[in-house]
């Protein structure tokens, strides 16, 4: 049995960095047994605290207590690592460490991970001071895309990493949702995801696809990054996106990823019933503060999905923004075309493993309790944008043959 305690810390606009709650993670032979929170009575007494969990974790005094059956308490669970993130961890782990990192344990993956993180919150050792980094700085931009590819190499096994480079890249390429490359990039401007391609794995110049998706994805309100692809980075390509849970003032804003908020609370394993986008509609008329700006937002990036050929828009690729004064929706993500036709969705509409085409929406009057008018609005937004493809994808220098392949996975 092995038992250890963590402070969470916060940074938001509204309460600075503080000390926000106290946790407790038991372990048994590396799986989480129990789970004990308890927000501190400073941020009890602050003006501007809220639920770091609306559903799990409400804002009250005392301990909470939490069985976990195979499964991880949600406030954790966004907080460690992604597929990529827990890759690149095992590889640390292994090079540096000498020892092979139990993926199940989510005290052996605190242990290592590194400070630069997505969201607002820290969770960290007691006798450990708060630190939110921003990552690496642009100067090392080829540096990280260099090791990535190392590491994502499939005879990675047999390259010895120097273990520097290696841990600087697990400091700031973990705590982003996917399985892609990537790492945390700042500079003297703002902080970037930076995204890398894989040119032996994508079937498409992944940086400059996904820069197309949003932009478009901009021009119809669903998103409201930028992005810049860096060129000649190692003879290849880098997509930078702006990230949206930074301010201006280097503060965050505080994030609760769907899969989450549908975590069992008997259980915390995640969500086992067949994902909809009707879950997230749920969870928005439970607790956003703007229902009606949400859900057009929702209703316009299922069909975004649905037209562009994203399938993988599963639990962990939306999440709810805290804001200063409520929760909301955040900005779309992780939109990218699949390559495979006729493949169902990871989130289904109703009772259809997939989200209607846009011929098809009008068969269904209101969605998601928005009138048949302002569904057929959002309608014509997004068949606008989607036939404007090819000139979105020209002006992000895509090539040609590229555009006419992903345009024919395009559904209409």
């Amino acid at each position: 049995m092995t038992k250890e305690r963590y402070n969470i810390f916060i940074n938001t606009h509204d309460l600075g960095i503080l000390k926000t709650a106290e946790c407790i993670l038991v372990e048994d032979h590396g799986v989480l047994t129990e789970f004990g929170f308890r927000y501190t009575n400073e941020y009890l007494e602050n003006p501007a605290a809220f639920s770091l969990d609306p559903v799990l974790l409400p804002l009250h005094r005392g301990n909470l207590e939490l069985t976990c059956t195979g499964g991880i308490p949600g406030l954790i669970d966004d907080y460690l690592p992604d597929a990529w993130g827990r890759k690149v961890l095992s590889q640390l782990a292994f090079y540096r460490d000498k020892i092979r990192l139990n993926g199940n344990s989510a005290i052996e993956s605190l242990s290592i991970l590194g400070r630069s993180r997505i969201g607002a919150i820290q969770i960290i050792r007691p006798d450990q001071s708060p630190d939110f980094g921003l990552g690496a700085h642009i100067a090392e931009l080829a540096k990280a895309e260099n090791i990535a590819q190392q590491v994502d190499a499939p005879d990675f096994n047999d390259f010895n990493p120097d273990e520097v480079s290696l841990l600087y890249l697990a400091n700031n390429g973990t705590g982003i949702g996917g399985a892609r490359p990537k790492a945390l990039i700042y500079d003297e401007t703002g902080a970037y995801i930076a995204k890398f391609n894989r040119f032996t794995q994508d079937s498409y110049n992944n940086a400059r696809v996904e820069k197309t998706c949003l932009d478009m994805a901009n021009s119809i309100g669903i998103t409201d990054r930028k992005a810049t692809i860096h060129a000649g980075i190692n003879g290849r390509e880098v997509l930078l996106i702006d990230r949206f849970d930074i301010n201006e003032n280097s503060s965050r804003n505080h994030l609760v990823s769907i899969n989450s908020l549908l975590k069992q609370p008997e259980t915390q394993r995640d969500f086992y019933g067949a994902f909809r986008y009707d879950d997230i509609y749920n969870i928005i008329q439970q607790y956003s503060g703007d229902i009606t700006t949400d859900l057009e937002k929702l209703l316009k990036t299922m069909l975004f999905n649905r037209m562009i050929n994203n399938t993988d828009d599963h639990e962990r690729n939306f999440s709810l923004q805290f804001n200063g004064n409520h929760y909301h929706l955040s900005p779309a993500y992780d939109m990218v075309p699949s390559l495979q036709k006729g493949s169902y969705h990871a989130a289904g509409f109703q009772h259809f493993p997939s989200p209607p085409k846009l011929s098809e929406v009008s068969k269904f009057g209101r969605i998601f309790g928005l009138s048949k008018n302002r569904v057929a609005q959002c309608t014509e937004q997004i068949m606008s944008v989607g036939k404007q493809w090819q000139e979105y994808a020209e002006k992000n220098a895509v090539e040609e043959q590229q555009i006419e392949l992903i345009f024919s996975y395009f559904n209409f």
